[in-house]
């Protein structure tokens, strides 16, 4: 993964996105770990706000139930493709940059859109 990061157990990475704050890794198994910065309260990392930072890779659990094929980091947002086409959408939102409708920040991942085919 690079210098100073440790893999976590039983995963291998199958894609990797940086943001302007986190990062992402998308397990070969469809698992999603982030790292990096949380405490810009906007809640970035998708791991809730009660982290404020995490040098080391964490599991979003909140995503675990879902395959995943791609996982994005924006500057303070992040996105996740399913195999069925569901987006998934956490982080700052005060421009309306999730999609949601509103303009919360999201401090999990939130279904955002049903399908989307590309």
């Amino acid at each position: 993964m690079g210098p100073g990061l440790q893999r976590p157990a039983g995963s291998g990475e199958e894609e990797v996105s940086a943001g302007g704050e986190q990062s992402f890794a998308l397990s070969v198994s469809g698992g999603v770990f982030g790292w990096g910065r949380n405490d810009c309260g906007q809640g970035q990392l998708g791991l809730g706000k009660s982290q404020t930072r995490t040098d080391s890779p964490q599991h979003l659990r909140s995503l675990s139930a879902l395959p995943l094929v791609q996982v994005s980091a924006g500057g303070e947002q992040s996105f996740a493709l399913s195999v069925s086409g569901g987006v998934f959408g956490w982080g700052r939102n005060d421009c309306g940059q999730l999609g949601l409708g509103d303009r919360t920040g999201k401090n999990y991942p939130i279904f955002k859109i049903k399908y989307v085919f590309l």
